[in-house]
């Protein structure tokens, strides 16, 4: 089972790969981009290189396992991020309980976060948004009711259920493997103190 697994994801990958400069267009339907999802269970199953991102937060710590191969841009970005301290000192700023917890916007004594937050283009998801994963958030056209493709930048959020209805809007790229009993207490104004890379590539 492991074995066919990282067959799949592998193939994902090479698929993700080979669209190079033409993924933004593939990357329209999202989900639409792959035969099957992975459940989180499958991803936690799958033999996958992936890097761990621990949070220290008002709440407690928790750890999130960031896999480049399902979503090399969202896993950079992320990164990125992580490194140059952006999320240090970042308030959450969205808890709906059973649905999502959500940070990443820079408060206005911040502002010069809002430098780092640069918006990438949207790229398939190969993964379920299943309890404890992880995504960028997106901008809300609320006159045409739509998310507004290549939005992403800063903003991630943190799935508290079973959110499947968002795959075809948004791409998992990690999942909580530690502390997300952490992130169910976490509210609105908890601060991120501190993140970091645990164990780079």
């Amino acid at each position: 089972m492991k074995i066919l697994l990282s067959i799949m994801v592998w193939l994902a990958a090479a698929a993700i790969a080979a669209a190079g400069v033409a993924m933004e267009a593939k990357a329209e339907g999202l989900s639409s981009g792959t035969e099957k999802l992975l459940s989180v269970e499958e991803l936690a199953a799958a033999e996958m290189d992936f890097v761990r991102v621990n949070f220290d937060t008002d709440k407690g710590s928790f750890v999130v396992a960031v896999y480049p191969k399902i979503a090399p841009l969202s896993a950079e970005n992320f990164l990125r991020l992580v490194g140059e301290g952006f999320y240090d000192g970042i308030a959450v700023h969205r808890v709906v309980e059973g649905f999502v917890m959500q940070a990443g916007e820079p408060s206005e004594k911040q502002a010069e976060k809002e430098k780092l937050a640069w918006e990438f283009p949207d790229e398939v998801n190969y993964v379920h948004h299943d309890p404890a994963t992880i995504s960028f958030a997106k901008m809300y056209d609320t006159e045409k009711k739509v998310y507004i493709p290549n939005s992403a930048g800063a903003q991630f959020f943190i799935n508290l259920g079973d959110n499947r209805r968002l795959d075809e809007n948004f791409t998992v790229f990690g999942r909580v493997v530690w502390g997300m009993e952490t992130v169910l207490v976490t509210e609105v104004g908890d601060v991120i103190k501190r993140a970091y890379i645990i164990n780079p590539l």
